[in-house]
């Protein structure tokens, strides 16, 4: 009777922890996986329109040019705290009690010529911060937490249909 008394002690003391690995679900914190996003587009046009298109969409969706190097075809841009920046961003998912804050943008254009066409090419990384929420609604920073930002692909997208004829 003991022994079975023990084992059933046992059994329910491992289902126990196997329920529960220390972790409140509320505070969780999981990266995003990273996408295969379509990065460059060939085009037939000239140089100088795309590298004007690109400059107007920059200011039309409040990037900042930090970097304008036509000669070398860099141009750079970025965007500090975003409100649209999870638009554009996955910096993955959180429990009912972490949030992330706008991330910062930033955009590193590469427009080439390529015989009679022109190649661009963006990347789009960023970076936020996470808080935790208390019951009041006050965010405290968590830097603790070390999120991981990738693009959604909406950024690119958009900038090639702007680009492009």
């Amino acid at each position: 009777m003991k022994k079975r008394y023990g084992v059933g002690l046992l059994a329910a003391l491992l289902a126990g922890c196997a329920g529960n690995d220390g972790r409140n679900e509320d505070y969780r914190y999981t990266a995003p996986q990273a996408l295969a996003t379509n990065n460059t587009q060939t085009m037939q046009i000239p140089v100088d329109l795309v590298w004007s298109r690109a400059e107007k969409w920059f200011q039309e969706h409040g990037l900042q040019i930090e970097n304008s190097q036509r000669g070398a075809g860099l141009m750079t841009a970025n965007l500090q705290q975003a409100a649209d920046g999870l638009k554009w961003l996955d910096c993955g998912t959180m429990g009912a009690k972490v949030v992330a804050g706008d991330p910062n943008v930033q955009v590193n254009l590469i427009i080439t010529q390529s015989g009679d066409s022109s190649v661009a090419t963006v990347n789009v990384k960023g970076n936020t911060q996470l808080f935790y929420v208390e019951a009041s609604g006050d965010r405290v920073p968590a830097p603790s937490l070390t999120p991981v930002c990738v693009s959604r692909g909406e950024l690119e997208n958009s900038l090639f249909a702007s680009l492009g004829d």
